[in-house]
């Protein structure tokens, strides 16, 4: 007995094939294939959609564009044919004589199984697509966050993130600087994050990863969109504290105008820092190392075209320029570490000493405290262990009173320290304040000084300037006034003679200062009562 349609009485009705035999078509694992390839499907459609749209780009969404997503439509794109023979298998295993068939379903919207099943699949459809639609959109702009860049390959990434945290630029998107705008750019960092993935993924990454300067785009795109160098103009008055090594943590103050100067005259005269930003000239260099600190080679272009070649590696001017990597300065090449400075420990602890969460009032603290940050820790807990242990056991043992009254002051210190260590020594990645040199200043790198050390000569004699005047103006304190000071050259807290040429970094190296006899083996550095003027720990 049927009944009007021609179903059986008492079954279900079947979606009708165009083929007898039993289907394999319909068992959940291909179902659960064909769902996911729908949906990868949606959503790569969506990101690509994004990222046509996207004003900037990210190369790390490379992880989610091209690499998440097409490995699941493959997920799906395997799981489909996977179900087809697994269910043909259990069929014939279960008899042999069994015709099978795809039997993919023919639709008929008249057969009320049928229309219950397009209807929830249709309903299904249209739950899923805002719901894919929205996770795209949020998941999209998410890989374009700074926290997605730094903390998705947390430890290759650490160092950089942890710095950028803490440099003036960490409120702006990593790709504004790294990337920009624009069509050339925005393939350009998907070729290289897709190359970066795939580093990651097997770990052919090199430690410490190699400074980007050389693979930035011109600041010209990037940074000068919100700075201007032909806007800049006058001075800025900077205030730099030292605490000494010794058991009194000196204080001592450096007061200097630093002359910003700028390329608009109708601001401000063009001079000081700024000059080498100057529109109409062009400073180019060769560096014939990686880094960009070995310089011996600069040629300026002035705006009637001429052009004056400075040498310091005592070749004739008319000879080739020597082999290496050839720039036009912008503001990456003094600003370079301008959103991931890693602070030596010597300037750390100055810092911190200054604003309070490192007591000055303890004996030998800045000493004590460059010594343990310097010294050699397997790990990061390893260095937060021995840290602890040096302080304590320094202080108990060499002032036990102030270990039992300034118990509380000891242990901020202590937070404090590991806080510094925290964000310089990364030794997952070999990386901490020396692997990365900041060419802005010369204080613990050669900085300024990679051309202006007096060695850059032109043909007709001329040198780059290294004197301090040129961008800086100092004041001295006046002897027996509080607050009164003079204007006058840079006045060190140590004798230098005979060392008045010597180059900052030379023993300002950002750990312990050295000790005159590690380099003279004579009495000369010996002051009038035979001793150093400070001892810094070994």
């Amino acid at each position: 007995m049927s009944d009007a349609e021609g179903t059986p009485t008492g079954e279900a009705p079947r979606l009708s094939t165009s083929s007898p035999g039993a289907p394999i078509w319909n068992n959940f694992i291909s179902l659960a294939g064909l769902f996911i390839i729908v949906a990868a499907i949606i959503l790569l459609l969506t990101f690509g959609l994004f990222t046509v749209i996207s004003p900037s780009a990210n190369p790390y969404i490379d992880i989610i564009g091209l690499m998440v997503l097409p490995g699941i439509l493959v997920v799906g794109m395997v799981l489909t044919p996977l179900g087809l023979v697994l269910r043909r298998r259990k069929l014939l295993r279960a008899d042999p004589t069994l015709k099978l068939r795809l039997g993919l379903p023919r639709i008929d919207l008249n057969d009320a199984r049928q229309r219950k099943a397009v209807t929830v699949f249709l309903a299904l459809t249209l739950l899923m697509l805002p719901v894919l639609g929205v996770s795209g959109y949020h998941g999209y702009h998410f890989t374009e966050t700074s926290s997605f860049c730094g903390l998705t390959c947390h430890t290759v990434m650490e160092p950089q993130y942890a710095a950028y945290e803490q440099s003036p630029h960490a409120r702006v998107p990593c790709a504004e600087c790294h990337i920009g705008s624009g069509a050339g750019w925005f393939v350009k960092a998907k070729l290289s994050g897709v190359r970066q993935v795939l580093a990651v993924w097997l770990e052919s990454y090199s430690k410490p990863i190699p400074s980007a300067i050389t693979e930035l785009r011109p600041a010209r795109d990037t940074c000068e969109e919100c700075h201007w160098p032909a806007k800049f103009f006058g001075s800025q008055l900077r205030t730099r504290v030292h605490f000494s090594p010794d058991e009194e943590n000196t204080r001592r103050e450096v007061r200097m105008m630093l002359k910003i100067g700028g390329a608009d005259e109708l601001l401000g005269r063009a001079e000081g820092i700024h000059w080498h930003m100057a529109l109409e000239r062009q400073i180019e260099y060769i560096a014939v190392d990686e880094g960009l600190q070995d310089v011996p080679w600069v040629r300026m272009t002035d705006h009637d075209g001429r052009q004056t070649v400075f040498r310091s590696d005592g070749r004739s001017h008319d000879e080739p320029p020597p082999a290496g990597i050839i720039r036009s300065v912008d503001c990456m090449d003094c600003h370079n570490r301008a959103a991931h400075l890693f602070r030596p420990p010597y300037e750390s602890v100055d810092l911190f000493l200054d604003i309070g969460r490192i007591d000055p009032s303890l004996p030998f603290i800045k000493r004590e405290a460059v010594a343990l940050l310097t010294g050699k820790y397997a790990d990061n807990d390893d260095a937060a262990a021995r840290i602890r242990s040096g302080v304590k056991s320094f202080y108990e043992k060499e002032y036990p009173q102030i270990a039992a009254s300034k118990a509380a002051a000891i242990e901020n210190t202590i937070t404090a320290i590991e806080d510094i260590y925290d964000h310089t020594f990364f030794p997952a990645m070999k990386v901490d304040w020396k692997t990365y040199p900041e060419n802005v200043g010369h204080m613990y790198s050669a900085g300024c000084f990679r051309c202006h050390d007096g060695k850059h000569v032109s043909a007709d004699g001329a040198q780059i300037s290294s004197d301090c005047s040129v961008c800086h103006t100092f004041f001295n304190k006046v002897e027996d006034e509080e607050s009164t000071y003079t204007e006058g050259s840079f006045t060190h807290s140590m004798n230098l003679f005979p060392h008045p040429t010597l180059r900052c970094e030379q023993c300002h190296t950002g750990g312990r200062l050295p000790l005159c006899r590690e380099c003279h083996q004579s009495g000369e550095w010996l002051d009038q009562q035979g001793k150093e003027r400070f001892e810094p720990r070994p």
